[in-house]
């Protein structure tokens, strides 16, 4: 990939000189004059698209900013999911400029690509397709993040007029994404095999999932469900099972499952593929087992209170936490997917020695790290990571090649179901080739219209569905803004109810740690002043450095001047 983006670069340095000093370019040497002629070169472009994925760093961001697993260590995300930030906030900037430079190699690309006349019609329209996929992805990250943007189509340098383009209306980009997306899909190849040297190019199904969660965060459900029921008529995409209810979900995310070098999932629509093997120059790989394990050190990424308790019984309940008396029963007779997601006591596991007293297994987890004794991996919430985490990389740095998955077959399921519900036509059948689908998966009960959770409701369940099965996969700090269900993201951040542990296995004081009083319980703190101003956080500001930049971005969105 960095020898795809330095050619990248090469080629626009080219571009921007003056061609004319030289009369001849040379034919050893890439040119703009020379570049665009065979189906590599249009290839070679094409790839860098992926870097707008972001991969690993999609979760440090996404996932800092919401309720579920933030990471504990302070960071600069973790004060923008606290709502102190401004319009000066660095990481928002940031978020700007990396979705528009990945437009602005879109549209690099299609002002271009038709000069490849010794390329098939068939294989630039391909190629096409795919940039019209990653075009409306980053609009759908900037419209999600900022609301209004400035949609351009057009190469960007500094004597084109639309860098100083002011704001489109949300409705109308996503009208445009949307129909770029609808009119090119079928260049794109039906499916791309799991496991095949082409995977993790863009294929029919993963845009038809892209489209149905575009229109579903728009409130477009009509056309939500028309993606989602295209995408599912795939008869190659299903969900990843190996008859194993046990661990079949876990393995989704770790070496066992994943898509790049599996040919029986044929789950992951899109990914962010790694391979650690390639060598130092071309290797692609992350740290995020580590991070959630990291013997002697704080676990990056912390599953909270609010996620444990969103975890229903197996038998289709709300879990009352005053039915667990100790730390293991937090985890008994619930959701399959809670443990497949969670560490629970008894799992093996590499993050060191043991934080129970009493234990004398330390590749076996049985209590949390409550104090950094550089002895193991320390929790500030009293709960681990177990999904995404490849227990045999934990003692290395940098070694992690499990793939980032960023589309799923499961996430068209649930859009298609969430959807459904927002319409009013909701069915017992909708339920069954969605939700219980996922839940036959792990062997959990079936979600029948008839037989809700007591105290609950059809749309509640549905996105407490979202909530599971989607977790740490960077959706929940955007459920939560379209939702309206921003209160949430002022709520302290809990972890462990102290009454479920016992002081004589913890090495650690458990009065000398914070706890919060809820419902009469006391839980661990994890963060406090949180804050979230409904009349100016369902969006972010523009970043004041494009504001200086390009003026016509004014007016700034609500409640951020």
């Amino acid at each position: 990939m960095k020898r795809i983006i330095y050619l990248l670069v090469s080629v626009l340095a080219v571009m921007s000189c003056n061609d004319d000093f030289l009369e001849h370019a040379p034919k050893d040497q890439i040119t703009d004059a020379n570049f665009w002629q065979t189906e590599d070169h249009i290839r070679s472009v094409a790839n860098t698209f992926t870097e707008a994925l972001q991969g690993k760093y999609w979760l440090n961001i996404t996932e800092i900013m919401a309720d579920s697993a933030p990471w504990a260590v302070t960071t600069a995300f973790r004060t923008i999911g606290a709502g102190n930030f401004t319009t000066e906030t660095s990481q928002i900037n940031s978020l700007w400029v990396t979705a528009y430079t990945g437009i602005g190699r879109v549209n690099y690309f299609l002002n271009n690509y038709k000069r490849a006349v010794n390329v098939s019609e068939e294989i630039r329209e391909r190629y096409a397709a795919e940039a019209y996929f990653y075009r409306a992805y980053n609009y759908w990250v900037l419209t999600s993040y900022f609301g209004d943007v400035p949609y351009i189509t057009s190469e960007l340098n500094v004597e084109s007029p639309d860098v100083y383009r002011g704001r489109d209306k949300r409705e109308e980009v996503i009208k445009a994404v949307t129909k770029d997306l609808e009119d090119h899909y079928l260049n794109l190849p039906e499916y791309i095999p799991a496991g095949s040297s082409e995977f993790g190019r863009i294929s029919q199904c993963a845009a038809l999932a892209l489209l149905s969660r575009i229109y579903l965060y728009n409130e477009m459900y009509t056309e939500a469900v028309s993606a989602a029921e295209r995408a599912m008529s795939n008869s190659y995409h299903a969900l990843y099972s190996t008859g194993n209810p046990d661990v079949d979900y876990t393995n989704l995310f770790n070496w066992t499952g994943r898509a790049s070098r599996n040919a029986a999932n044929k789950e992951v629509l899109l990914a962010f593929i790694c391979n650690y093997d390639l060598g130092e120059a071309a290797r692609t790989s992350h740290n995020l087992s580590r991070e959630c394990w990291v013997p002697g050190d704080y676990a990056r990424f912390v599953p909270t209170n609010s996620m444990i308790e969103a975890y229903l019984t197996d038998e289709g309940k709300i879990w009352d936490p005053s039915t667990a008396a100790t730390y293991e029963d937090v985890f008994k007779d619930r959701d399959p997917r809670m443990v497949q997601s969670i560490l629970a006591p008894g799992t093996p596991w590499e993050g060191g020695k043991s934080a129970d007293l009493n234990s004398t297994d330390d590749k076996i987890y049985t209590y949390p790290l409550l104090t950094n004794d550089k002895s193991a991996a320390m929790t500030y919430s009293g709960y681990y990571m177990r999904k995404y985490v490849e227990p045999s990389t934990v003692k290395y740095v940098g070694h992690d090649d499990n793939d980032i998955i960023m589309i799923r077959y499961a996430e068209v399921l649930l859009n298609y179901v969430e959807a459904k519900e927002r319409l009013g036509t909701l069915s017992q059948e909708d339920l069954d080739k969605t939700v219980n689908k996922l839940r036959d998966r792990v062997g959990m009960v079936h979600m029948k219209l008839a037989d809700l959770p007591e105290g609950s409701d059809i749309r509640k369940e549905i996105q407490r569905e979202r909530r599971v099965e989607l977790f740490f996969e960077g959706h929940r700090y955007f459920d939560i803004i379209r939702w309206k269900q921003g209160k949430l993201l002022a709520e302290d951040l809990l972890g462990v109810n102290r009454r479920w542990l016992d002081q004589s296995r913890l090495s650690v004081n458990l009065g000398g740690l914070t706890w919060k009083t809820k419902n009469g319980q006391q839980y661990l703190l994890i963060e406090e002043g949180r804050q979230f101003n409904p009349e100016k956080h369902y969006l972010l500001p523009v970043p004041f450095k494009q504001m200086q930049l390009n003026p016509n971005l004014a007016p700034q969105n609500p409640g951020w001047n």
